[in-house]
């Protein structure tokens, strides 16, 4: 199924160039009463005398310190180790493992090293085993669901860089540049999934047509300042824009607004998708969908391809990561695989601190007098 202009990529996946996140009653003074005054020094004696029993029989506790707030259990990480960045891998242990800092740094780099002798023998044993990935065609149900999340203006609106195409990935292939697979992410789509899982499910998971905004809120606000806090990772500023003073409509806004800034925060179009470059696929987005796809024994999911003709696409569409370290996905034998991370000598799973995504978004006025 092809939507608007594009150059084909393959008989089976058509590439696509598109266009343009019980109740006490307080007692009033006159059910009280106001002792009279020859009385009051003899009621206040004995008040006082009462008061002292009920201390001697009950002694008052003594201050409690103030109670901690109950820490969130703790999370799991999994690091495919030994393909690079040593020192990044030490420093995501100690500040983000349970009790980082008390790992020994030589027994972590000892551990990376020996996952680095592992990854350079499958240079030899297994090279060649991302070039020239087979992609399928989708099924007509997941068809027609890409045929409305390529007309959503939002998915127009950031997919319209490169050309694109739809089909089927083998996930065995895609090649990974991300080094960390959050567990709890995956426990939990694990836990909505069906067994076995529907192809409109598959589709709808994969390319999902909304996202999931669960978590997502608005922690703090000022005059000028606001903090939004997302669960999940994909929370982001989604840019600036001058708006149309008629937008406000609703606002309660101090005067007649002749101009509108709007600061939009929410979610991307959090679709599974990969970048291709020469005969590879790059994995750029939906690691722990993937993986938990994966665990599941399904081998090929619906999936966006981002064709990229010439390297300065990949910065377009891809993570800074995949750009900056280019010969490591595209150049070298054997890069690192999604099925790596099913390695056990090329990871280690490590309790880790949880995290939330938090979001500040900052404004000031200037207003001066210019000479004219």
């Amino acid at each position: 199924m092809v939507f608007g202009k594009f150059e084909r990529l393959s008989s089976s996946v058509p590439p696509v160039r598109l266009a343009g996140l019980p109740e006490v009653q307080p007692q009033s003074h006159h059910q009280v009463g106001i002792p009279k005054i020859e009385n009051f020094k003899m009621r206040a004696i004995e008040s006082a005398c009462l008061k002292c029993r009920d201390m001697n029989a009950n002694p008052p506790h003594p201050p409690q310190p103030p109670s901690t707030p109950i820490a969130a259990p703790p999370d799991e990480e999994l690091c495919l180790m030994g393909v690079n960045g040593l020192a990044e891998f030490m420093d995501f242990v100690r500040t983000r493992a349970v009790d980082g800092a008390k790992f020994d740094r030589g027994d972590l780099a000892e551990m990376w090293r020996a996952a680095a002798e592992v990854f350079a023998e499958l240079q030899t044993s297994e090279a060649g085993a991302a070039d020239h990935p087979k992609v399928l065609p989708l099924s007509a149900s997941a068809q027609a669901h890409v045929k409305l999340l390529a007309d959503l203006p939002y998915f127009q609106q950031t997919f319209s860089a490169v050309p694109v195409a739809f089909g089927m990935v083998e996930l065995d292939t895609l090649v990974v540049s991300q080094q960390h697979i959050t567990r709890s992410s995956v426990e939990r789509m694990h836990a909505t999934l069906r067994q076995p899982l529907p192809d409109k499910d598959l589709t709808a998971l994969c390319l999902p047509l909304a996202a999931d905004t669960a978590g997502f809120r608005l922690a703090h606000q000022s005059e000028s300042r606001f903090t939004f806090v997302s669960d999940t990772h994909d929370a982001r500023f989604l840019g600036a824009q001058l708006l149309d003073p008629a937008a406000l409509a609703s606002a309660a806004v101090s005067g007649y607004p002749l101009a509108a800034i709007g600061l939009a925060v929410g979610f991307t179009t959090n679709v599974l998708n990969v970048v291709r470059y020469g005969n590879r696929l790059v994995l750029n987005n939906g690691y722990h969908r993937a993986h938990a796809l994966r665990e599941r024994g399904i081998t090929h999911a619906p999936c966006l391809i981002q064709v990229c003709s010439h390297w300065e696409d990949v910065g377009l569409a891809g993570s800074g990561e995949i750009f900056n370290n280019g010969p490591v996905y595209f150049s070298s034998a054997r890069p690192p695989l999604l099925r790596d991370f099913a390695n056990p000598s090329l990871t280690r799973t490590f309790a880790t601190r949880p995290v939330r995504k938090e979001i500040r978004i900052s404004f000031e006025v200037e207003t001066t007098q210019l000479a004219i």
